[in-house]
């Protein structure tokens, strides 16, 4: 649990690079699409250029966030430049054999062009004409490069120097090694991928049978973010976005339109909207707009300590104005993902049972888009959903989005502080919260040694009478993955169990107290 913990720590970084990601990817769709009609208010081809800049950057961080997470995860210990070196090898190692390997008769969206690599050209019998790209793997391409990289370096510890390849270095010998196994390893993925993609085409063929089903739509809606999650939400959207999956469409001309994503915005473009379309997006209005801004500010009313609120203040209203005019979903996920993960079960089952009531009450409301690049598509804006009042035929949907909205924003906000409070930690009430409060008592010397303690989601802060009386190594056993001194204390990182275990400190002093005036 505690490696567990320090992962949150590690991968911050990547997890800032991917919200501001976000945030210039809604700077550049603002400018450029033209629904939002900035495109004819900035007739000016710096401004426009700025705006094409801003889309190309945040696609390529967005498209390529595992990368991110190779870098950070292979660069935490000694000897970074060694190990970020070595996965950056594996890593296109890894590619290269996907792209080799990899069965060629699967589905378009399995396969992407990952840091540019392809290949049209090959002197290998069994690989097919044609241009091949890289098996799409995500996170778990990424996962698998890193560990190995890691693994080849702690071995290269113990590299023996009269060896018959001592004449290498150490460095290089970890490159090499690392390079060898994560080129295995892609050749592992190319035969195993198609059972993984084979799984994932039949539960799109269950949901497409019947798309008016909700129990397909809270299926759909919670594979959907769970893809997207770990980068392979191009399996799912592909299909329902821009194929027949998503349903079809004639238009006035006797032409057919398939996909979701295609027949709303034809429709759109027609002024023409059918209101049967869009039920794939619905629900994005409701998350981005609502839910995720109750999430935040549930969040940010856990933390005690007022200077530390007050510090939060400007990054809570920055992360609800992205969440509301680009969304926040994805960098919000894998943070919850490392930091708290029952917090993310609920909310991707609370996602699914949208999905399922607004398909049941036949609530849509779609997503304008001519890029078919689904992996930094940004449905479900407020820029959009104010757009469509201009439609006499939508403004009873809007209206009713928007009254659920701050009905899932309140129960969001409740049930954040409801986890974070009372689920963090034993919730079996197997006792392990007790023990942790008092063995964290214990470890900064007694209820008698505690000034004043304070907690946030992930830390818990202790001020001390007496700084020699705190046991850092108990504390670090107990699964606080950092200890550090702040302003207001020794600040300790016990993730999203640090409110709880503050909560019950505080009754342990109030507890000793009472003794004390009773005798």
């Amino acid at each position: 649990m505690r490696n567990w913990r320090s992962l949150f720590e590690i991968l911050k970084s990547p997890l800032e690079i991917i919200f501001v990601a976000v945030m210039l990817a809604g700077a550049g769709n603002l400018i450029g699409s033209p629904i939002f009609g900035l495109v004819t208010v900035f007739e000016n081809d710096y401004v426009l250029a700025a705006g094409e800049i801003l889309t190309r950057l945040s696609q390529f961080l967005l498209v390529h966030f595992p990368f991110l997470f190779l870098i950070r995860l292979s660069a935490r210990r000694g000897g970074s430049a060694t190990t970020f070196v070595s996965a950056l090898c594996g890593y296109i190692g890894f590619l290269c054999a996907t792209m080799l390997f990899a069965d060629s008769t699967l589905p378009s969206s399995a396969f992407s062009s990952i840091l540019g690599l392809s290949i049209s050209k090959s002197q290998v019998s069994f690989v097919t004409p044609g241009v091949h790209y890289p098996l799409q793997t995500g996170m778990l391409g990424a996962v698998i490069t890193s560990l190995i990289a890691l693994w080849a370096f702690n071995r290269g510890r113990r590299r023996n120097e009269y060896g018959f390849f001592s004449f290498i270095s150490r460095e290089t010998s970890v490159m090499i090694r690392t390079t060898v196994f994560c080129t295995l390893a892609g050749v592992a993925a190319a035969f195993v991928w198609p059972y993984l993609i084979a799984g994932v085409q039949r539960v799109i063929h269950f949901i497409s049978v019947d798309t008016t089903n909700p129990v397909n739509l809270a299926l759909y809606g919670i594979m959907e973010r769970v893809l997207g999650d770990v980068n392979l939400g191009t399996l799912i959207r592909q299909p329902f976005w821009y194929t027949a999956s998503g349903g079809s469409w004639i238009n006035v001309a006797g032409g057919s339109v398939a996909g979701d994503v295609s027949i709303w915005t034809a429709q759109v473009s027609a002024n023409s909207i059918s209101g049967m379309t869009g039920r794939f997006f619905t629900p994005y209005y409701i998350l981005n707009i609502f839910a995720v801004p109750g999430m935040i500010w549930g969040m940010y009313s856990i933390s005690t300590d007022k200077m530390d609120k007050a510090k939060k203040r400007m990054l809570c209203l920055i992360a609800t104005a992205v969440s509301l005019c680009c969304g926040t979903l994805l960098p919000l996920e894998l943070m919850m993902a490392l930091l708290c993960p029952l917090l993310l079960i609920i909310h991707l089952g609370l996602t699914g049972v949208l999905y399922a009531a607004l398909q049941y009450f036949h609530i849509y409301l779609g997503y304008y888009s001519s890029d078919a690049l689904v992996m930094t598509a940004m449905p479900g804006t407020l820029p959009e959903l104010l757009y469509y009042l201009r439609f006499p035929s939508l403004n009873r949907t809007v209206l009713i989005i928007a009254g659920a909205g701050v009905f899932v924003m309140i129960l969001y906000f409740i049930i954040t502080r409801v986890y974070f409070r009372h689920l963090a930690v034993d919730l079996f009430n197997t006792g392990e919260k007790g023990r942790m409060v008092q063995a964290t008592l214990t470890a900064v010397g007694g209820v008698e040694n505690i000034k004043m303690v304070q907690s946030s989601i992930t830390a818990l802060t202790v001020s001390v009478y007496d700084p020699t009386r705190l046991d850092f190594g108990v504390l670090k056993k107990l699964g606080s993955f950092r200890v550090y001194e702040t302003r207001a204390g020794y600040s300790i990182c016990y993730g999203a169990s640090s409110t709880m275990i503050r909560m019950g400190i505080q009754e342990a002093m109030h507890e000793t107290i009472r003794a004390v005036n009773l005798h």
